[in-house]
């Protein structure tokens, strides 16, 4: 019997320590979880099974999410933001806590799930993730930053000035993971090319922002692929501002910038 038979017959109860048995016993030599190709497969098993039944594909969901697997939490949460109608307040307090998992995959899964709940219930959802850019957790922040670039993807034009608002409290946050996930990920990546002349724009706010936690990440947008494209643009009111920041946490972003524009953009002079 394939472990595709075994999995959907372990989904006639639910049976939701055999399904994790199932999925565990297929995770990868070098990982603590299956491959995503897998874990995709078994999502959409799921998804299939309880079709036409979101309350049995909730519980289901929450079952998963609160099992202590790392692949049954990763699943869970996809499967509760998708069904976040039926019990708001426990899928928020669920997906907040996995949010700060000390697992990193879980955590990625943990933001897309996010990103899924504010798509399908922007107006309630927002205001959610609004507060958690004040989390204690850098876990939880961070997620706010990685939830809202995959939110962008829609590009929903509408949305993007209230997506800009949601990640500028993060430009002042100095934690280093946070930081990492912010101007080159999530805005250099992210919004700067599903919404570029609102990002633009924002920009040029931002840099008459004096603090060094902001500007270090204005400079990590322009070490971006999408970044590099708006640095002739950009040039005199924003990079130059950079440019003559003496602050060493600003320099050194600078020098990744330069360093960055010079290899992707070599036909472009910054100074």
């Amino acid at each position: 019997m394939t472990w595709e038979e075994r999995f959907l017959k372990s989904l006639d109860s639910p049976d939701i320590q055999a399904m994790l048995n199932i999925l565990e016993g297929l995770s990868t030599s070098h990982g603590s979880t299956p491959t995503q190709v897998i874990k995709n497969k078994a999502l959409k098993m799921l998804q299939t099974k309880y079709k036409g039944l979101p309350i049995d594909l909730y519980k289901t969901g929450i079952g998963l999410a609160n099992s202590s697997s790392v692949v049954g939490e990763e699943l869970g949460a996809i499967l509760i933001a998708q069904n976040y109608h039926i019990n708001p307040k426990e899928v928020t307090e669920v997906l907040y806590s996995l949010a700060d998992s000390t697992n990193w995959e879980v955590r990625e899964w943990v933001a897309s799930a996010c990103s899924i709940v504010l798509n399908n219930y922007f107006d309630q959802f927002y205001s959610i993730l609004l507060d958690w850019t004040a989390s204690p957790s850098p876990n939880v922040r961070r997620a706010v930053a990685v939830a809202v670039k995959y939110s962008g993807k829609s590009k929903e034009d509408n949305k993007a000035e209230q997506l800009l608002d949601l990640i500028e409290p993060l430009l002042f946050d100095p934690d280093p993971y946070v930081k990492k996930n912010l101007g080159a990920f999530a805005i250099g990546d992210g919004l700067l090319r599903y919404f570029p002349s609102h990002v633009i724009d924002r920009i040029k706010t931002w840099i008459k922002i004096d603090n060094e936690h902001v500007r270090w990440n204005i400079a990590k947008i322009f070490t971006s692929a999408e970044g590099t494209k708006y640095v002739e643009q950009l040039k005199k009111e924003v990079i130059a501002v950079l440019i003559s920041d003496q602050r060493s946490t600003v320099k050194r972003a600078v020098k990744s910038m330069e360093n960055n524009i010079k290899k992707r953009r070599p036909d472009v002079s910054i100074s």
